[in-house]
């Protein structure tokens, strides 16, 4: 109880940040290199930002979700060939009584759920599926409103903290998950670091012209689809009984339907932009980099659904984190937007990152401030009044029950036991 701060153990689940963050890297890097060069092409290579736009938002991630399909045939047949085992193991304990052992470790849904949450349950599905399709849509649309326009926003930029504090909000009203002081406290720091580095942002974009501000608008549009989206991915697997790979597919079922529609859309109203994308089904290059990119794709995905059901999706602005430094290392291997990256600002903007970093901590308890009865409504704080009550209400030790009663009623212990 001295301590003032608290660093929580690490477990098996960290494995997979480091997941995010290797498929993050390797997906940036693909990216980078999907963009056509102006050897390449007969035209502007800016005439092919909204055909890779499409590919890579629509196309590859819809494909990679169809990948989940096969771990989720796998974990079925080791899970049916797991509940065979144990039907055998009773069988031969027990050979006058048989009864199907599998009631006792899987909840039966049909008696569980009711049609009501049933119907809750396919509504979520769709609206994910949505929500997925919506934040996808945010960069294609920049792209055909801004005709020939990249989405671009320089790294270390107020971005993330507004990530941060819309998954903390989203996460409060969708999985009423309850604020206590630290999460307010890392709530309200974050808040005043999107603050700080808007203003660097504005200065950067009125002095030094460093990016059209308007992408802002796109970007905060895509966060906040994605964060309440990742939100209903927890509550469906919190109460859904669908395993995070069958998740994943349905959302690839329902956002290949809205994918084609949009397809069939843009045929009629910008049918020009199929041929540009007919050129990346054409050479062996860019093939090779789909192929790629649909794998990288899925790890990432997965990675980040497989953070959110481990732990919560206010786990996942560390990725978001990662994502920003991945992001910058490689424009520094590239050699892109170096302007941005020699900025007068960087290196402040990355020690609020820092701020944030230890904000994200604070808020997830993994580590606890004991300052100022901070940490004291925290799980660690709980668990311990819990583990003292115990250990107070088995024990007939004096010294134990010292902590706990009065001088007068410790007096009376020892006087019965002279």
């Amino acid at each position: 109880m001295g301590k003032k701060i608290i660093f929580q153990k690490c477990n098996f689940n960290n494995i997979y940040f480091l997941l995010y963050i290797v498929m993050a890297f390797i997906n940036h890097f693909i990216e980078y290199k999907l963009y056509p060069d102006d050897d390449e092409v007969d035209e502007s290579p800016n005439k092919y930002l909204l055909p890779t736009r499409i590919i890579y938002e629509l196309y590859i991630y819809n494909l990679s979700d169809f990948l989940a399909i096969i771990p989720y045939f796998i974990r079925k047949k080791l899970l049916k060939k797991k509940e065979e085992n144990i039907n055998i193991k009773i069988d031969d304990t027990d050979n006058n009584k048989q009864f199907d052992y599998t009631a006792l470790i899987y909840n039966d849904n049909n008696t569980l759920v009711s049609i009501k949450k049933k119907k809750i349950i396919k509504f979520n599905l769709i609206l994910i599926g949505i929500l997925d399709f919506l934040q996808k849509l945010a960069p294609i649309l920049y792209s055909i409103i801004y005709d020939d326009k990249e989405i671009t926003i320089y790294s270390f930029s107020c971005i993330v903290p507004l990530e941060i504090i819309l998954q903390f909000i989203c996460s409060y009203f969708i999985l009423k998950i309850h604020f206590y002081k630290l999460q307010k406290l890392s709530l309200f720091l974050n808040l005043g670091i999107f603050i700080v580095i808007l203003i660097i942002d504005i200065i950067n974009v009125v002095k030094h012209n460093s990016f059209d501000i308007k992408s802002y608008y796109f970007y905060a549009f895509n966060i906040i689809i994605y964060s309440i989206e990742y939100s209903y991915v927890k509550k469906i697997i919190l109460n859904g009984f669908i395993s995070v790979y069958l998740l994943m597919t349905i959302k690839g079922c329902i956002l290949f339907i809205l994918s084609l529609l949009f397809s069939l859309i843009m045929l009629l109203v910008k049918k020009e932009i199929f041929p540009r994308i007919g050129f990346f089904l054409t050479h062996t290059k860019y093939i090779l980099l789909i192929i790629a990119k649909i794998f990288s794709n899925f790890f990432l995905s997965l990675s980040i659904w497989l953070i959110i059901d481990r732990f919560s999706p206010n786990y996942f602005p560390f990725a978001l984190i990662f994502n920003e430094i991945c992001y910058f290392v490689i424009e520094i291997i590239l050699k892109k937007n170096n302007d941005e990256i020699r900025n007068w600002s960087l290196y402040f903007r990355i020690f609020l990152y820092v701020i944030s970093f230890i904000g994200v901590l604070i808020h997830n308890e993994i580590v606890i401030i004991n300052i100022c009865n901070l940490g004291s409504d925290t799980k660690y704080f709980l668990d311990l009044k819990l583990k003292s009550e115990e250990l107070f209400s088995r024990t007939n030790d004096p010294k134990i029950m010292q902590r706990y009663e009065s001088y007068d009623e410790m007096q009376l212990v020892n006087e019965e036991e002279d």
